[in-house]
């Protein structure tokens, strides 16, 4: 599957969402509930709604990292 360039980005975003709102969501209920019965319907329920939250987010503000970081190393933005 090739990935189309203008995909890229959202890509990053959604990718990056997935692993930072189910793993935040998991340190955060866990160490603040507990593992209580219902901890993974918990779980489940923030982990989708800081994804929802997160990725929108992600998409305005990767791109905008990605140019400052290539400003600082020298390389021409894209």
């Amino acid at each position: 599957m090739v990935l189309p360039p203008k995909l890229i980005g959202p890509a990053i975003s959604m990718i990056t969402g997935l692993i930072t709102s189910t793993s935040m969501s998991f340190v955060g209920l866990a160490m603040n509930y507990g593992f209580q019965p219902d901890f993974a319907v918990r779980w489940l329920r923030a982990a989708a709604t800081s994804y929802v939250v997160i990725v929108p987010m992600l998409v305005i503000v990767i791109p905008r990292i990605q140019r400052f970081v290539m400003r600082q190393a020298g390389m021409p933005p894209r």
